[in-house]
């Protein structure tokens, strides 16, 4: 076992001497493997810390935290190999989301945070998933930006109707979007239509399925409610609230599971490397 242990120091150290003209924290020299840090684990330690510290002031939620760098000088570079952050009840933008989940699937990750705002070094992918109750939904859609998708539905609506809100409630994993809705004409209450649906992710987008309605609504067609559906969006609109910074994500899963939302998907950042 010594021997077999010497072989690969000899090896290892080969290879160092072979490279060592080669940038030390480029991706080649990093996952090629052959270099000793006796204090990373230590640092790694300091780096989770700091990173549950710093998501406990930004977000008011205790996150689970795992983290795997290459080499100490990568790692307070900016460099790390793995990174896996979950928690629950997370403070976004004064929505409180029941749970979130972000890992990275890429192996080389370079973020430069000497920089202001913070600079992607390289191209990275993480996978998300995520719980949306039916407070943080309704609270979203009481957001100004969502009266001009109100406002594009009754440019197709009128003269029959005019939509004036949207919310939903999720009950028996059930969802139901509640529209209020009344006539171009009539300055009376608006009136409610009420409808049950299902969604699919199609392509990226989030379809509504398995739609219906109660009779006493009279018959109407079920495709045309679909389509009404898909235009007030209210899941998608949700979801692109809360991605503020516009990343290029995907959106592939979402059902209902504990009378919450579960969407998953992936994120992938573009790295500067200039």
């Amino acid at each position: 076992m010594k021997r077999l242990i010497a072989v690969f120091i000899t090896l290892c150290l080969m290879q160092i001497s072979v490279i060592a003209k080669t940038d030390k924290y480029s991706k080649e020299y990093l996952q090629e493997g052959c270099y000793f840090t006796l204090t990373k684990p230590f640092t790694e330690y300091i780096v989770k810390k700091n990173i549950k510290k710093a998501l406990k002031k930004e977000t008011d939620a205790n996150f689970n935290v795992k983290f795997e760098g290459y080499t100490t000088s990568s790692i307070k570079k900016g460099i790390f190999k793995y990174i896996e952050l979950e928690g629950d009840d997370v403070r976004y933008n004064d929505i409180i989301l029941p749970y979130v989940h972000l890992k990275s699937l890429s192996d080389y990750n370079y973020i430069d945070y000497s920089q202001t705002p913070i600079v992607f070094k390289s191209d990275m992918t993480y996978e998300y998933e995520l719980l949306l109750s039916d407070e943080v939904i309704n609270k979203a859609l009481k957001d100004t930006d969502y009266k001009k998708v109100l406002m594009k539905v009754n440019k197709i609506a009128r003269p029959l109707f005019v939509v004036n809100g949207v919310k939903i409630k999720i009950i028996d994993n059930k969802l139901y979007i509640i529209t209020e809705y009344n006539f171009p004409i009539s300055r009376g209450k608006d009136r409610m239509f009420v409808v049950q649906s299902d969604f699919e992710v199609i392509d990226g987008k989030i379809k509504a399925k398995n739609v219906s309605i109660d009779t006493s609504y009279g018959n109407l067609g079920l495709n045309k409610v679909a389509n009404l559906i898909n235009y007030l969006n209210p899941l998608e609109f949700t979801l692109n609230l809360l991605d503020e910074n516009k990343h290029n994500g995907t959106i592939e899963k979402i059902n209902i599971v504990d009378n919450k939302v579960k969407v998953s998907g992936k994120i992938y950042v573009k790295g500067n490397l200039g």
